[in-house]
């Protein structure tokens, strides 16, 4: 029954961890949804990025009934600019005809006006504004959403992999209830003719029958649950166009890796990282650099808006002496509400949201912390567990032998060989499960230490 535990005899390349995430990556529609996440925040920072456009404005008025009779035109270029909160601005108009002594300044020479200038802030809005605000703040997002589809990948991929090793698990173990059923058939032959010659009871051609129909329902029950942990898999294991594919008996690798034990320092190094690493940390890292930004906008809400600003003007070609010559202009505009609740109250809510966000990071270290260290913990008690298992095993195959030595010799009956074999058999499909929890440990290991992202 020995062989019952040897690797499985494969015919093609095994079916790898590697390549089942590399499809995951390629093809699963929750990655491939995740990922618009990215194009939504792209989005979001273009729409930011649109407060900055270049804006052309343009006005045309023409009066031709009445007694002022007069044709006016207006353009203007404006452009808001990251400098200081700063508003540059350029135009041309012209204004001809006649005009009441109240719109004498639309009148312009017969060239029309050029004129340009700029605002800027001297207190609120200098240092950061809400145009500022929200440009620095999706390009954060921009950040923030690349770690959401880390997140979403790394959720995705620890649950593939498991169902890797299920899958491997299963084919192990139809593989021995195979061999099992394989030694009771080939036995039935050898019992026949014993019985034939009387030195075996019949009783004993029919139990050993007995064990043939049992051992085939198990096959079948192993062929069912390798189906259905195919079919699972193919969930993650893709076409090119996405399609669910079925990976084939004959990819089963032909026995699981050697388990490892997990040093503490081990332990301490992969903490230290998944701090760094952990997509949600990163991603509450990200909020905290957004929220800081609102304060810091509210904040500013608070001081005095003073503004100066500077427009230059000359008009060109011939017309009314008055027109002619250069225009400056230059001045501040000051604004400051008494009360200045709405600018407290904004403060309020952006401290108030910066404090919830704090707390929902110091959470999320302590969660990480403590998925780190279940996760430690579990692979040491797989670890433990296959080698206790495997102990196990062999104690069951001295066990079988020896009973079929007695069986050999007339001192023991084929029921208590079957039942050494179901015995050895049983322990046979422990260890596979032993190993396959082992291995979803270290899954789940590399997961909760972020590693499975870069680690096939």
């Amino acid at each position: 029954m020995r062989f019952l535990i040897l690797a499985l005899s494969v015919s093609a390349e095994p079916f790898t961890t590697k390549e089942l995430l590399d499809s995951v990556d390629r093809s699963f529609p929750l990655i491939e949804a995740a990922l618009q996440e990215r194009q939504i925040a792209d989005g979001v920072a273009l729409t930011a990025q649109g407060e900055f456009d270049l804006k052309l404005k343009a006005e045309a008025e023409s009066q031709q009934f009445g007694f002022y009779r007069n044709e006016t035109f207006k353009g203007l270029f404006e452009q808001n600019t990251a400098a200081w909160g700063t508003t540059v601005w350029g135009g041309y108009r012209i204004g001809r005809g006649t005009y009441g002594p109240y719109d004498e300044k639309a009148l312009t020479l017969r060239g029309g006006e050029m004129s340009g200038g700029f605002r800027t802030p001297l207190t609120r809005n200098r240092a950061i504004d809400a145009r500022r605000t929200d440009l620095q703040s999706t390009r954060l997002g921009q950040e923030g959403a690349d770690f959401f589809v880390q997140k979403e990948r790394l959720k995705i991929y620890k649950t593939a992999v498991k169902q890797y090793w299920d899958w491997v698990a299963a084919g192990r173990q139809l593989q021995v209830a195979r061999n099992l059923l394989l030694i009771a058939e080939q036995r039935n032959s050898q019992i026949e003719e014993q019985v034939k010659l009387g030195q075996l009871a019949p009783v004993e051609l029919t139990d050993n029958q007995r064990a043939i129909l049992q051992r085939r329902s198990a096959v079948v029950n192993a062929e069912r649950a390798l189906q259905n942990a195919t079919i699972e898999l193919s969930l993650f294991w893709r076409d090119g166009a996405g399609n669910p594919l079925q990976v084939e008996p004959e990819q089963l690798p032909g026995e699981f890796p050697s388990p490892a034990p997990l040093p503490v320092e081990t332990e301490r190094d992969d903490l230290a990282l998944a701090m760094h690493q952990r997509p949600e940390i990163r991603s509450l890292l990200i909020k905290r650099q957004q929220q800081t930004l609102e304060t810091r906008l509210a904040a500013n809400q608070l001081q005095p808006q003073v503004d100066f600003f500077f427009n230059y003007s000359r008009d060109l070609g011939e017309g009314r002496l008055s027109r002619r010559g250069n225009e400056i202009e230059a001045g501040f505009l000051i604004e400051q509400p008494l009360q200045r609740r709405k600018a407290l109250g904004k403060q309020q809510q952006a401290n108030a949201k910066l404090s919830i966000i704090e707390a929902d990071l110091r959470f999320a270290r302590d969660r990480v912390l403590l998925d780190v260290q279940d996760a430690a913990s579990a692979v040491r008690a797989a670890h433990d567990a296959v080698g206790f298992i495997r102990d196990e095993v062999k104690a069951a195959i001295q066990l079988e032998d020896a009973e079929r030595t007695r069986f050999d010799l007339g001192d023991s009956t084929q029921f208590f060989v079957n039942l050494r074999e179901l015995a050895t058999a049983e322990a046979a499909f422990r260890e596979i499960k032993a190993l396959a929890d082992y291995q979803k440990a270290r899954n789940d290991y590399q997961a909760a230490t972020a590693r499975l992202l870069t680690v096939r």
